[in-house]
């Protein structure tokens, strides 16, 4: 199952990645194991049928000193390691992208590329312990599955991912996009979590007439980034699912409000999950 989908950087290519907060507990249920604070563990990581040494680490800061501070989970890789070779190798477009900005600008940082130009990283679990798989998304790749779930349309690829539609020759038509592979329970437990309701109205729209109906919204675009993991992801009733879709409001991560054409701006009125370090380039 789909885990978290990451754009590659300079930390992917050369040491490792952080995990979201919000992810924490989904992946130690995936891994089948947890890690107090300070612990580390290895793991293997696993692309194209080749596995890798890792370590998975729950950072030791000073709990004294920052003590309302969350912990830091993150994939490192072992020194001895050849995932970072591995890597660099398959994701060379990105190296170059970094190497020519480090030219240009004296930094490797990737802010203000534009999305197209961006390669990904799809974590996902296997049914073995202490591995994880990745799935190693190329730019030629990324652009190819957007363009091919673009023709389908947002809405439709939406209603796939939420088992709305499982049209065999929608699914025939989306095979090249690993559409198969992702996880539809994450969309199942949000729901269930916020009991029915809207994250933006608040609303439990099918409660006088027994029903659980409330959609599940990519904030940003499936069609567009691919991205399926938890925090892309928000519970909308019908109406404003619509509307989102009607008006294509920007979504400020900072304030966590959508931002209207016209103005208008809207925040959530339930939200346990989405974080501004949700944010992504």
């Amino acid at each position: 199952m789909l885990i978290y989908h990451k754009s590659v950087d300079q930390s992917v290519l050369k040491a490792g990645m952080t995990i979201p907060t919000t992810l924490h507990d989904y992946l130690f249920d995936q891994l089948g194991f947890r890690l107090d604070h300070g612990e580390s563990r290895a793991i293997k990581i696993r692309i194209d049928n080749e596995e890798y040494d890792a370590v998975l680490r729950n950072n030791n800061f000073n709990k004294d000193v920052y003590s309302n501070h969350t912990d830091v989970l993150q994939i490192r890789y072992n020194k001895t390691s050849k995932l970072p070779e591995r890597l660099q190798e398959y994701f060379s477009y990105t190296q170059k992208l970094l190497d020519n900005r480090f030219e240009e600008t004296g930094s490797r940082r990737l802010s203000g590329i534009d999305k197209k130009d961006l390669e990904y990283i799809a974590i996902y679990s296997t049914e073995e312990t202490g591995i994880l798989s990745f799935d190693c998304i190329r730019n030629q790749e990324f652009q190819a599955e957007c363009h091919e779930l673009t023709n389908l349309g947002e809405i439709t690829a939406e209603s796939i991912l939420d088992g709305t539609d499982e049209t065999a020759g929608i699914l025939i038509r989306t095979q090249n996009t690993k559409i198969r592979k992702l996880n539809r329970q994450i969309l199942s437990d949000l729901k269930v979590y916020y009991k029915y309701r809207c994250q933006i109205c608040g609303e439990y729209i099918g409660e006088r007439y027994g029903s659980n109906l409330i959609h599940a919204h990519h904030i940003d675009y499936f069609t567009r980034s691919l991205n399926n993991d938890l925090n892309n992801i928000m519970i909308v009733c019908p109406n404003h699912h619509g509307i989102i879709h009607d008006r294509n409001p920007r979504f400020d991560w900072k304030s966590l409000e959508y931002l209207y054409p016209n103005g208008y701006r809207e925040g959530l009125r339930l939200n346990d999950h989405l974080k501004e370090s949700g944010k992504r380039i």
